[in-house]
């Protein structure tokens, strides 16, 4: 694909992204998505009311590249083109009037397995991995459960993850950028047009001009998801399981943290709290700092597993001890001044 043609492409997200964000409050009071603060001990502490459109403004690019520029291998971009949009539905209807999160997992888990079941591309059949010399193949039906798990884990992850302005737009620029690394050329028009959206509506929600909502997190975080698994399947370089679990390792860590301390204190384990890794920061230094400390904690080591690939279990390792120190200092610090947890 010409250079030409990925920029007329990425000029065309530039405008769509930037033409939602601009109209972010009339679009969110028509569509009945504007999120309203709890006030300052709640959960929500945003000063006013914001539209809930980032998700919009990311998805909506995406879809017109996806059905319009991307050629048909496989099936691939129809499929996840009509994925996303399904999942961006549940997430809107959860943003105006709220789902139960079963509800939430039962119909993800029907459009995903739908996918799944139509694109093999999709599945994750064989596992490389840095520290182990052969791969580990799995059958069609354990992969496709295999992945499914994946992809919905992420889900929750990714909806977990989304507490604070610049978070999860940034996680997901990041991800975006590591895959335009290793992808296939087939896969640019997406990931371009992700990317442009992703930085124009980070613009935005940093400036807390507009947050992503529900429809934007679960949307976006399973097609970060599938285009993962694509590049993993047919990357461009050889690219290990274990380093895409670095990609992923802070909130996905954080989400499990979370379900295990909730359960083990007899509370749903999806029920809504401020002890999320974010918060932690943000309750212990200005977001300005909080944020990068986040993304850091995400893009350091994906960056140097993808130059030296041969230490990518190690910086798992050290990535969780960090994650694990930076949090328990923080907490302890917080106790010792009375701030309730």
């Amino acid at each position: 694909m010409s250079g030409e043609l990925l920029f007329g492409i990425g000029v065309l997200a530039l405008i769509m992204a930037l033409t939602v964000c601009l109209l972010a409050n009339p679009i969110a009071k028509a569509l009945g998505v504007m999120d309203l603060p709890d006030g300052e001990n709640g959960r929500k502490r945003h000063a006013r009311p914001t539209p809930l459109v980032g998700g919009a403004a990311i998805v909506l690019p995406v879809l017109v590249s996806t059905f319009l520029f991307q050629p048909g291998f496989n099936g691939f971009p129809w499929i996840v083109g009509l994925s996303i949009f399904f999942i961006f539905l549940i997430g809107f209807f959860d943003d105006r009037n709220h789902v139960q999160p079963i509800w939430r997992l039962v119909l993800s888990t029907f459009i995903l397995s739908g996918a799944l079941f139509q694109v093999p591309d999709l599945r994750l059949e064989i596992l490389y991995f840095s520290f182990i010399e052969s791969p580990f193949i799995l059958s069609p039906l354990v992969a496709g459960g295999f992945t499914l798990v994946c992809l919905l884990g992420l889900q929750n992850a990714v909806n977990m993850a989304d507490g604070n302005n610049g978070l999860v737009i940034g996680l997901s620029s990041l991800w975006t950028a590591f895959l335009l690394f290793a992808a296939p050329v087939e896969l640019r028009p997406i990931l371009v047009t992700l990317l442009v959206s992703l930085l124009v509506t980070l613009h935005f929600n940093v400036r807390g001009k507009l947050f992503l909502g529900d429809a934007g997190s679960y949307s976006l975080a399973v097609l970060i998801g599938m285009l993962s698994i694509y590049v993993f399947n047919h990357s461009r370089m050889e690219l290990s399981a274990d380093l895409v679990v670095l990609w992923f390792l802070i909130p996905v860590l954080d989400c499990m943290r979370l379900i295990v301390s909730r359960v083990s204190r007899g509370r749903a384990p999806f029920a809504p709290d401020r002890n999320h890794f974010h918060h932690v920061l943000y309750d212990s230094m200005a977001w300005r700092y909080g944020l990068p400390c986040y993304l850091a904690l995400v893009a350091l080591p994906g960056v140097a597993a993808l130059i030296w690939p041969e230490w990518t279990l190690a910086l798992i390792v050290l990535t969780c001890f960090s994650y694990g120190l930076i949090y328990v200092s923080l907490t302890r610090r917080q106790s010792l001044l009375g701030q309730p947890r």
